[in-house]
């Protein structure tokens, strides 16, 4: 489905009533050729000297040439190893993969608390740090993320003229049941919002029972710098400053973690403006996954074929309906505003 090419909607009420601060300032620093990328990668892997291997920031190389570089962020309070198998079968189909992994992720301490120190200047150097990487292997750069992944993908794909291509998977720009009004007063007003740690499951509370490596809750003030991001970029406080290739939504009905309207509106709203092909793909409800339609351990889950499948039809280099998954399948590829 190609989503409505449109020009950028006035600010909303409470946008305007509760201006935010400029986000955080962070100078490109883009590598220029593969061998001081890979220095780089190698200064951004040193970071996680005391991470599990298995949760640490992985750089997947394939033989020869590489179609493109593609960065994947993986969601909020879980690890790369979320995207394990899905880099190395996007990897075998001839993509440089880069999979980093978020500050304060990746701990071999699940229940840490450590997200409640998490600044949006944080998110913003790491970001663009693996912009930086990606830019040095001369080929196409493109992003996706994965819920809070999603908001760097965005906020790159929004600010780096490097990125070409942006697949954005069930971005958290409002949790399920918050109000727009109160995402922005929580990250206008920090001091107003609760200080604790949230179960992904309250019935299991810290036995969550599927990912070794996914924390199973979070402090609640850990989420609040990657909504300020979203926020900037709803508001079109920081806007998208070029023309990008192709922009594709993936959301899912049985998602109850985010609000896919306002995902939608995020989305249509801040790209579909500056995208030649801008679209929503929609999972099929009757597979029932959940908001974490990616991890190999999530019982709501896909299988690792159908994820690369879903992945390759958003970024324009695979089926439109990714073997069936997605109802109805995404247009042949054309001119958003078409």
């Amino acid at each position: 489905m190609t989503l409505e090419h449109r020009t950028p909607p006035e600010r909303a009420w409470f946008r305007r009533l509760m201006p935010l601060p400029a986000p955080p300032q962070v100078p490109p620093r883009p590598t220029i050729d593969a061998d001081q990328a890979r220095a780089r990668f190698a200064g951004l892997a040193a970071r996680d000297a005391d991470i599990p291997e298995a949760t640490r920031s992985v750089l997947l190389e394939p033989e020869g040439g590489a179609s493109a570089t593609v960065v994947v962020w993986h969601g909020f309070t879980n690890a790369p190893s979320q995207f394990g198998q899905v880099g190395g079968q996007l990897r075998a189909a001839g993509y440089r993969v880069l999979v980093p992994r978020m500050p304060h992720h990746g701990q071999a301490d699940v229940l840490t608390r450590d997200l409640a120190t998490l600044t949006d200047a944080e998110l913003v150097e790491h970001a663009y740090d693996c912009v930086d990487i990606a830019a040095g292997f001369g080929d196409p750069v493109w992003v996706i993320g994965l819920s809070a992944g999603a908001t760097l993908a965005a906020w790159v794909a929004a600010t780096r003229t490097e990125v070409r291509r942006l697949v954005l998977a069930a971005p958290l720009v409002a949790p399920k049941g918050f109000p727009m009004p109160l995402v922005r007063a929580f990250v206008r007003y920090p001091a107003i919002v609760p200080g604790f740690c949230y179960w992904w499951d309250p019935r299991k509370k810290a036995d969550l029972g599927h990912s070794p490596y996914a924390y199973p809750g979070f402090p609640v003030p850990g989420l609040m710098p990657y909504l300020r991001l979203s926020e900037a970029l709803f508001d079109h406080s920081v806007a998208a400053g070029h023309r990008l290739e192709r922009v594709v939504l993936a959301s899912n009905p049985g998602d109850f973690a985010i609000r896919r309207d306002a995902a939608r509106d995020f989305a249509s709203g801040v790209f579909a403006p500056h995208a030649d092909v801008f679209a929503e793909a929609s999972v099929d409800g009757g597979l029932k996954w959940m908001h974490d339609f990616v991890d190999p351990w999530s019982p709501g889950a896909g299988t690792t074929e159908q994820v690369v499948a879903i992945l390759a039809a958003c970024l324009g280099v695979g089926e439109p309906d990714a073997g069936g998954v997605l109802v109805p399948p995404l247009v042949p590829e054309q001119s958003a505003g078409a």
